[in-house]
């Protein structure tokens, strides 16, 4: 099979259309929404928010609500939460229906410690009827698409996503994530996209492939071996929303378009930083674009001493400056 025949068709969800169907994850602390206007614009067919305590939004908390804010030039977007008692996350749903969401996406797969203690994410995997029950229950709560993010089970004794994709499915999940490790493996080891088409063979909903796509040709041998119905991608995503339009083109007609060079990553590091200035105050900019400008420049040649001057710079301007300083240094080492 090659690449050319590799991108799926657009997945519909009542009324929300995504198109091309690769999807940027939700990831705390990353996915918001200058980063999610980023990936929309370079290729993204949905994007997702930093996932959210579906009990934060049930006992009106303002920060966590904040959570909810994004710009109409994102659309689609869906919004993730998280808890484990069904009637607190309906009336939290209902909130992000309210706040103009075109999908509400229930998280099972978060093995974060802090999460699973309070039996939120995946531990929910679990207990597979209280998953049927949340679902169920967000279903009833809202008009707009509700779908679900899992692993392939809690460890690897009890690798039940097909039971659980199937209770979603039944539940009226109208599309399952499936990220191809354990709980318990969190990131560590390999992403079994064999057990992901498992999943796919088992439901008639949309599903989503997670896990190791780092480059478009992971997404087309991961679509090659699951026969899923989309990709999920996340960490590689960080620093490269370009990923997204290369793994369109590459799945839609075999070619590979160039990856950005050290100009245009640099000249997106800061246009991602002007973009968060209009969102965020000040201190969080420069707070916020720290990891953001790291993972911009990695591998760019002599960028670790930019990257610590950035690191201790306590403004965005400062970091501008810092940026052009070395985008001037790179040209003149340019050989003539």
């Amino acid at each position: 099979m090659t690449p050319a025949s590799l991108l799926p068709p657009a997945i519909r969800l009542g009324a929300v259309t995504i198109d091309p169907p690769l999807v940027l994850a939700p990831m705390s602390g990353v996915t918001n929404v200058p980063m999610r206007l980023l990936c929309r614009e370079l290729g993204a067919g949905l994007v997702c928010n930093e996932f959210i305590s579906g009990y934060g939004l049930f006992y009106n908390n303002a920060r966590t609500q904040d959570y909810l804010l994004f710009d109409e030039r994102e659309r689609p977007v869906s919004s993730q939460i998280f808890g484990a008692d069904a009637d607190k996350l309906a009336v939290a749903a209902r909130q992000v229906e309210q706040a103009g969401s075109d999908i509400l996406d229930l998280n099972l797969g978060c093995s974060v410690r802090k999460v699973v203690k309070t039996g939120a994410g995946a531990c929910l995997l679990q207990t597979p009827s209280q998953v049927a029950r949340i679902v169920a229950a967000l279903v009833a709560a809202v008009s707009i698409p509700v779908t679900v993010k899992i692993r392939l089970g809690w460890d690897s004794t009890t690798r039940n996503a097909v039971e659980v994709a199937r209770l979603c499915e039944s539940a009226g999940a109208q599309m399952v994530a499936v990220h191809g490790r354990t709980a318990s493996q969190a990131y560590r080891g390999q992403a079994d996209w064999a057990a992901i088409g498992e999943v796919k063979a088992a439901v008639t909903i949309p599903v989503l492939g997670n896990g190791d796509v780092k480059t478009p040709e992971d997404a087309a041998e991961l679509l090659r071996q699951s026969g899923c119905d989309g990709v999920m991608i996340g960490r590689a995503a960080e620093g490269n929303p370009w990923i997204f339009a290369r793994t369109a083109a590459y799945l839609r007609d075999g070619t590979l378009p160039p990856e950005p060079d050290a100009a245009e990553r640099l000249a997106m590091a800061v246009r991602h930083g002007e973009l968060m200035r209009e969102f965020k105050t000040e201190d969080r900019t420069a707070a916020e674009m720290r990891k953001h400008v790291a993972w911009y420049t990695h591998g760019l040649p002599g960028a670790s001493a930019l990257r610590t001057a950035v690191n201790q710079a306590h403004t965005w301007d400062t970091m501008v400056d810092l940026i052009s300083q070395y985008r001037a240094r790179l040209a003149e080492a340019r050989p003539s």
